[in-house]
């Protein structure tokens, strides 16, 4: 009989291996289930990257413990209180990547600079003032990895009426609400931007007709359902995107045949999802695809909101 006097042991496998277990652990769990098992469990856990999301205050509470315990490790954080009864101290958070606060106080804000989150690199909050926005952006006080921000509502309209400096830093702009000449000046102040969200967008009737400029935006992706496709058609006009692979776009009602044509602009693109929310009741489905390779995949989808049950037209291709 052969004894094997070294046991295969959960602590002998790979340190790699563990951080690997450990990133699909939550962190409750992680404190609670393996924190003091050992010496070198513990070491691994001060290494593990610690991603953390609050919806409401209750769990924010629940989270409490171990949001402390962990502070100097959480690299993922998404607060989306409206209405937060605790805030979070953002000084602690010194390897803190992303950041996400719907909700973020004057004194929060405050604490947002390079000197604290040196490694930020994704950055989006609804509730900060346009001053905020021009120091992380065109100042020299600047974030050095910083490649991704999202502006709120109404802020950026000061970025109409004053010079900046060119940021060639970021990749990613997501912009709650705009029109095409807010887009048309972030494309200029910001140019390396390579992907753009926009929840809102919106046409001012009464500005100027723009010059068109050529963006390097590759991904464009539009939430929220516009009224008209004279929106996107006037963004067209105003921010080139001869470069663009990803479009993702919702119409209250759509023209195919108008859509068809435009979508002829675009000789890069790889990937169109298009819902559509209401249509004729004679609305032709074979007819309506052989008007563009585009529109092949185009069917009806059950879509189930808070509100209702409804049927819509939807397009989800990827060419390769």
């Amino acid at each position: 009989m052969i004894i094997d006097n070294n046991p295969m042991r959960i602590e002998n496998l790979p340190d790699e291996l563990f951080l690997y277990i450990f990133s699909f652990i939550e962190p409750k769990d992680l404190l609670e289930g393996w924190y003091n098992l050992n010496y070198h469990i513990n070491m691994i856990l001060r290494s593990v990257d610690i991603r953390i999301s609050i919806k409401n205050n209750d769990k924010f509470n629940d989270s409490l413990p171990y949001f402390k315990h962990f502070c100097s490790q959480i690299t993922h954080l998404k607060d989306e209180r409206f209405f937060p009864n605790t805030q979070i101290d953002l000084r602690s958070l010194i390897n803190i990547r992303f950041l996400y606060l719907t909700h973020c106080s004057k004194e929060q804000y405050q604490h947002i600079n390079p000197d604290n989150q040196s490694y930020l690199t994704h950055f989006f909050s609804s509730s900060l003032p346009w001053s905020f926005y021009q120091r992380i952006l065109f100042e020299q006080a600047r974030f050095p990895y910083l490649i991704s921000v999202g502006c709120p509502r109404g802020a950026s309209i000061y970025l109409l009426n004053a010079t900046h400096s060119i940021n060639r830093t970021i990749r990613h702009l997501h912009l709650h609400s705009a029109s095409d000449e807010i887009i048309y000046k972030f494309v200029q102040y910001l140019p390396s931007i390579i992907s753009l969200t926009i929840d809102y967008l919106y046409t001012n009737s009464s500005s100027s007709p723009l010059l068109s400029t050529h963006s390097r935006i590759r991904r464009l992706n539009i939430v929220n359902a516009l009224l008209s496709q004279f929106h996107l058609e006037q963004l067209l006009l105003s921010v080139g995107f001869p470069d663009l692979t990803y479009l993702c776009i919702t119409f209250d009602t759509c023209d195919f045949q108008q859509l068809a044509y435009t979508l002829t602009i675009f000789s890069c693109l790889k990937h169109f999802n298009l819902t559509v929310n209401t249509y004729p009741s004679d609305f032709n489905l074979i007819v309506t695809r052989l008007m563009s390779p585009w529109f092949l995949s185009l069917n009806y989808e059950h879509i189930i909101d808070r509100y209702n049950q409804k049927q819509t037209v939807l397009i989800n291709i990827i060419r390769t």
